[in-house]
């Protein structure tokens, strides 16, 4: 059983990784601020999952199919999954071009863009975990 503790902690670690990706942004260094995004992505992602199951799952599902599970359960109200689809593969490509066959097709407005529509799962989130007792 994981605790709201736990889960709050991991949860106020997103300050800091939306920082760190605005900050990169603003020196013009896109790969590294994707990946900032992809973080807290993945960090908003297993908060809501373990909020929602009171426990940590250990089966690593693709968390793009998670998130369309949340959207059509009505838990979420936009689909995410698109987004976050999108925001892993390049978060390879930023990570580990010329080494991978994923192009490096983005440009800092895509990243801007993923940083825009991570704060609103964010901000969706953010009220499910306040619903369920986790934040305050």
């Amino acid at each position: 059983m994981v605790s709201k503790e736990e889960i709050r902690q991991s949860w106020n670690k997103l300050n800091e990784q939306l920082k760190e990706a605005k900050r990169f942004l603003g020196e013009n260094k896109t790969d590294e601020a994707l990946y900032f995004i992809w973080i807290a992505a993945e960090n908003i992602v297993n908060s809501l999952k373990t909020a929602m199951n009171g426990v940590y799952l250990k089966d690593h599902r693709e968390k793009s199919y998670i998130l369309k599970d949340y959207f059509v359960l009505g838990t979420l109200k936009k689909d995410y999954s698109k987004v976050f689809e999108r925001l892993s593969k390049y978060r390879i490509a930023a990570g580990f071009h010329p080494y991978t066959s994923i192009p490096k097709e983005y440009t800092k407005s895509d990243v801007l863009n993923f940083l825009k529509e991570i704060e609103g799962l964010r901000a969706e989130v953010n009220g499910i975990l306040i619903k369920k007792g986790v934040l305050k």
